[in-house]
């Protein structure tokens, strides 16, 4: 069994961005997410220290659900940056899982994390034993990102109740289901794009393999096709 790595920015971006795809992939990939931080700047006022143990037990249930096995890369929320020593520590993460393929955050996202943790997963996975594949994902909040034309699009219809689940595991995010509702309103307007009722998006940087047995293939089609009205 392959196994996929999703390096993330904070507790929610899983979940939120691909958690449907994550959720098609039970049983045939083992998932490990690597997340940066532990969102402790996710709730003003609040004591940091505080938010980040509610954040990390919330992104462990998320996970439980997706059937993920998470890292936390002990970065500090909102100070992400592309320095030697966490795209060391992700190479040796890469190394040790050897994934089929890097899921992280498309780079043109105004969120300074985001970008960060997307310049990080190039370059810890553009050499040696670490390199694989990288496919990008788009952030929730598809209002900070631009430029991002996908190519690969999953159908997540028949999971949509679960995904929606794992995503309200993130309860101090969700305040008036808030979370879910940007989720939801993201991917009505991807399936619409390719022909489903609700879809997740993707960008990859080599091209698909589209063998029977090959990671994504059986989930995805490459062409956008607008229902007609």
């Amino acid at each position: 069994m392959e196994t996929i790595v999703v390096l993330a920015a904070h507790p929610d971006d899983v979940a939120a961005c691909m958690g449907g795809t994550l959720l098609k992939l039970r049983g045939a990939a083992r998932v490990h997410v690597l997340c940066a931080t532990r969102g402790e700047r996710g709730c003003p006022g609040r004591d940091m220290d505080e938010v980040a143990k509610i954040r990390e037990a919330e992104e462990r249930a998320a996970c439980e659900v997706l059937g993920a096995e998470v890292t936390f890369l002990d970065r500090i929320d909102a100070e992400v940056l592309a320095d030697a020593a966490i795209i060391a520590r992700v190479e040796s993460e890469l190394e040790r899982l050897r994934p089929a393929a890097l899921f992280t955050l498309w780079p043109v996202d105004r969120h300074p994390d985001h970008s960060a943790v997307s310049e990080i997963a190039r370059k810890a996975a553009g050499t040696g034993e670490a390199r694989c594949p990288i496919v990008y994902y788009e952030s929730a909040l598809s209002c900070q990102v631009s430029q991002f034309h996908p190519d690969v699009y999953v159908d997540v219809t028949d999971v949509w109740d679960e995904k929606l689940r794992a995503v309200r595991c993130h309860d101090c995010q969700n305040v008036g289901d808030e979370l879910a509702a940007f989720t939801t309103q993201q991917c009505v307007f991807r399936g619409w794009e390719s022909g489903c009722r609700y879809a997740e998006a993707f960008k990859t940087t080599r091209p698909l393999k589209m063998e029977p047995d090959a990671l994504l293939a059986h989930l995805a089609w490459t062409r956008k096709t607008y229902p007609r009205f």
